[in-house]
């Protein structure tokens, strides 16, 4: 247990720093994969590696380690990719979450029975080779200390955070987010878990560097200025919590 938590910790440091994407890149990004660029395909999926491990860490303690559902989210995550149109007006995060979520609970129906999942047949060896450059081991670059010391025992409660995940709010959070510069865009990322798991005060404080009434500082006027983006009052109620 305490080797796969290195791993992963590992892994996050490796890809937590790796920059949000605007709507516009997103949808540049999605008409070099339709047109077959590969490099586009990394860069979208690469962007969105923490995303990924925050989804597994939803269904840690189903039965299956966490690096295996990882491992899985990030297949599922380059097929979702190859489909994304970002013409549509949707964030490629709430496109491919069902992908990623499908395939983490028919891993581990496969290895438990606890979920019932119809099976994709696309999924191929030739997706799973490819998967490779995505598993917890590669260098994608980066360093930051986080930690997935947290387990949600029930991934289908409808707590604000996962409505956020699954609902129209968190391609407007995560919007707005892109539209904060420096540590007031790096705090509410961390904070609210836009890309990456969610990390609570004291973890985004020694992250950063600074000190936790710092990153209270910060994070007071990001969510002023967030507040200020927005019409939500669902989400303004969200980042005032």
């Amino acid at each position: 247990m305490m080797n796969e938590k290195k791993s992963i910790d590992t892994y996050l440091n490796e890809i937590g720093q790796e920059k949000l994407l605007t709507d516009a890149e997103e949808r540049q990004l999605a008409e070099r994969i339709q047109q077959g660029d590969s490099r586009a395909l990394d860069r979208l999926t690469t962007a969105n590696l923490t995303f990924v491990v925050s989804l597994a860490h939803q269904y840690a303690g189903c039965g299956l380690p966490t690096e295996d559902l990882i491992s899985e989210g990030n297949i599922a995550m380059l097929r979702a990719a190859a489909k994304f149109d970002g013409s549509r007006g949707k964030r490629f995060v709430t496109f491919a979450a069902p992908y990623i979520r499908d395939a983490m609970r028919q891993a581990i129906e496969q290895q438990t029975g606890l979920y019932r999942v119809p099976r994709d047949a696309g999924d191929t060896n030739t997706e799973r080779r490819r998967s490779r450059a995505l598993s917890i081991d590669a260098p994608v670059g980066g360093s930051q200390d986080l930690s997935l010391g947290r387990v949600v025992a029930n991934p289908h409660a409808a707590d604000p955070g996962q409505l956020l995940e699954e609902g129209a709010l968190v391609e407007e959070l995560q919007r707005l987010v892109t539209r904060l510069e420096g540590r007031e865009q790096r705090v509410a990322a961390c904070l609210y878990g836009v890309g990456t798991a969610p990390l609570t005060m004291a973890e985004t404080a020694q992250q950063m560097g600074l000190k936790r009434e710092r990153v209270r500082q910060i994070r007071d006027k990001a969510v002023r200025q967030l507040c200020r983006m927005t019409t939500s009052k669902d989400l303004r109620h969200y980042l005032k919590r």
